[in-house]
């Protein structure tokens, strides 16, 4: 019985890797433009370059089949009937397997979404935390790259204080490891919608740019 039961938890993980690995962003804008997205924009395979290279409506899209890929892990390791500690481990698993996914070669986007999702299933508290944290460093820093950065670096602690588990502190920090792997200042999404629209609402209300208008 009980080796039926590691095999079923056993079985979930893996399942949460390959739901995370499933490149929405890819498919769909290979889909709508017939084009690879790792060749257009930033490269990244997420919901802003989605949003930037293809359409609005496209980058919603990717964002909601990310949310429910996060969610949906978290889902299925709880019905697993796997303990905190591996739902936790199960919502890595599908973070990992959007950052390196298996179809594309180990090619991926970030994860930012699915982890997101995930918390918001696990303790919403945690993600609301970050969510202030990012706040106060986004106005003392007053740019978007290096709040986020330094917010990532304070996520064991945010993940402690929360939910009063030390194992927690290496949740968090595994996740923030694998989100500074993959935030770079020249790809970063953020830092061309502020280049390119005067604010946020600008770029979610304009049409999209052409090649020939960028």
């Amino acid at each position: 019985m009980l080796n039926s039961e590691v095999a079923i938890v056993v079985i979930a993980l893996v399942g949460c890797y390959f739901i995370g690995s499933i490149p929405q962003a890819w498919i769909i804008t290979k889909l709508v433009t017939g084009k690879d997205l790792r060749r257009l924009g930033s490269g990244n395979l997420g919901v802003s370059n989605t949003a930037l290279s293809v359409a609005r409506w496209a980058g919603l899209l990717v964002f909601l089949t990310e949310a429910a890929k996060g969610i949906g892990a978290v889902l299925l390791m709880q019905a697993a009937g796997g303990s905190d500690f591996l739902v936790a481990v199960g919502l890595l698993a599908a973070v990992a397997g959007t950052r390196w996914s298996i179809w594309l070669g180990g090619a991926g986007g970030r994860g930012n979404t699915v982890g997101s999702a995930g918390l918001l299933v696990i303790s919403w508290q945690i993600l609301l935390l970050i969510g202030v944290v990012w706040v106060i460093l986004r106005l003392g820093f007053r740019e978007s790259f290096m709040a986020t950065r330094a917010g990532l670096m304070l996520w064991p602690l945010i993940f402690v204080v929360v939910s009063r588990e030390w194992w927690y502190a290496f949740f968090g920090a595994a996740m923030a490891l694998i989100y500074l792997d993959a935030q770079r200042p020249d790809t970063d999404d953020h830092t061309i919608v502020k280049e390119r629209w005067p604010s946020f609402w600008a770029f979610l209300t304009s049409p999209r740019r052409t090649d020939r208008d960028q």
